[in-house]
């Protein structure tokens, strides 16, 4: 008697059964044989794919978020043409335990440091208003030395410094300055213009330097968040602030960061 077989299968290639003297199944990496007068009929079936989860990785720890007006505008979502901004993207994916936003309007990165509060993470997104007013860069020197002469490089170590004081067991992400241009003449007419002799890239450069040497992840907006020709498509304004779209993108490139750490 011919025998009524049944198979759980992915199907490699079987031209015309038909006709076929013999063929051969795959399944699950193995091959099975089979002659077609021995075999009644074939019931194909397949095992459903597990349903995507949607829910955020739990994260046990805080996180304060220190930045601009570009971080700022997370709370402000109701007065501006965003939906959201790019921490709250962060958090649909990275379930903090607690977010505290500490970004400050029109801010600097000296601005910071009487911001941080206690937390078990930390993000540091500055360098874009320090161009718009012209603050100078200052050298990596700056910042082991901890020369307080009010440059950027400075001014970063004072909040760097205020983090670990208050908590030594610190996880730190810098973000390079994301590129901006234009804002009603605040900004040059193009991100790789200089405004007084400075150039953007100076901020990002160092916001590099002071990662490495403090072996400090890096979200890089400034290399991956658009530049001169996506810029205004990616923000609601000429073109420093992020739209939408301009968000996610920088949402996407800060989950990379957090994941380097949080695997750890």
């Amino acid at each position: 008697m011919k025998r009524h077989t049944i198979l759980t299968l992915i199907l490699c290639a079987m031209a015309s059964a038909a006709m076929a003297q013999s063929f051969t199944v795959f399944e699950n990496g193995k091959s099975h044989g089979f002659n077609d007068k021995d075999v009644d009929s074939i019931v194909f079936s397949a095992k459903q794919a597990p349903a995507a989860t949607t829910e955020p990785r739990k994260i046990n720890g805080r996180w304060c978020s220190l930045g601009t007006s570009i971080s700022w505008l997370n709370d402000q979502t109701a007065s501006y043409p965003i939906t959201k901004g790019y921490q709250t993207r962060v958090l649909e994916k990275l379930a903090f335990t607690n977010f505290n936003n500490k970004a400050v309007n029109g801010g600097m990165i000296a601005s910071a440091v009487s911001a941080v509060i206690y937390a078990d993470y930390y993000t540091i997104e500055h360098g874009i208003n320090d161009w718009g007013h012209s603050t100078p860069v200052g050298t990596i020197q700056d910042y082991i030395n901890n020369t307080k002469n009010g440059t950027f490089a400075a001014n970063y170590r004072q909040v760097i410094d205020r983090i670990f004081t208050r908590n030594p067991k610190a996880r730190v992400i810098l973000c390079t300055p994301r590129k901006a241009y234009g804002f009603n003449g605040y900004l040059p007419d193009h991100w790789y213009d200089a405004k007084n002799g400075i150039y953007l890239q100076e901020y990002a450069d160092m916001v590099r330097a002071i990662a490495a040497y403090e072996s400090f992840p890096v979200a890089d907006f400034f290399a991956e968040a658009g530049g001169q020709r996506q810029l205004d498509n990616w923000s609601y304004d000429t073109a420093l602030h992020p739209n939408d779209e301009g968000m996610q993108i920088m949402a996407n490139i800060l989950i990379q960061a957090f994941e380097k750490i949080l695997g750890e």
